[in-house]
């Protein structure tokens, strides 16, 4: 079965995305404008990979692995998440786990992608949200949002929640990468890891 990163995928079929399955939100006070992409779709492999080598596997990376890779880019706006992006990496590999997750997952609309994460509790036939704005995140989310359409009744208010969700993740992920200490950054990755899970 050919795969799809999933920006790539997103690209291909952004009107579609866009119009179906995205959200916008406003700059209110601090929050910075977001659009952030949710597909659904349900898991049908899972590979192990080392965390280190991830970056290189050509799929979307979420989660903290996400976040350190980002960081590593040389363009002005990257300058000031290079350092959490550091501390990022370092905590993660102080974690128990030395290694990511590779979720392959068919979306609803019938692409299928990849995207890399290092959370552990997602098993294959999970229906799960992909989230895509700045930055990428995978999460279970109710079976139902794999066997509805756009035009059914609940798809909409199940989708806002869902959407509302992945916006909670974004600004923590946001907020994670203006950590400027060790503290600062265990304590937003913890943060981050249950906006961005759950």
């Amino acid at each position: 079965m050919k795969t799809t990163p999933f920006v790539l995928t997103l690209a291909v079929t952004g009107a579609l995305t866009l119009v179906g399955c995205a959200t916008t939100e406003q700059s209110t006070g601090s929050r910075e404008n977001t659009i952030i992409a949710v597909e659904y779709g349900t898991v049908r492999n899972i590979t192990q990979v080392d965390m280190k080598a991830s970056t290189g596997t050509g799929a979307a990376l979420g989660g903290g692995i996400g976040l350190a890779a980002a960081s590593t880019a040389s363009t002005e706006t990257q300058i000031g998440a290079a350092a959490a992006g550091a501390l990022i990496g370092a905590l993660i590999q102080k974690s128990r786990h030395k290694t990511a997750d590779q979720y392959t997952v068919s979306l609803n609309n019938g692409a299928t992608v990849e995207i890399v994460s290092e959370h552990h509790d997602i098993a294959i036939g999970d229906c799960v949200a992909m989230e895509q704005g700045q930055h990428a995140n995978i999460r279970r989310v109710s079976p139902v949002m794999c066997n509805i359409n756009a035009g059914h009744p609940a798809y909409s208010d199940l989708h806002a929640a869902n959407a509302a969700e992945a916006d909670e993740c974004h600004q923590a992920k946001q907020e994670l990468l203006k950590a400027t200490t060790e503290q600062e950054t265990d304590i937003g990755y913890k943060k981050m890891r249950a906006l961005c899970e759950h």
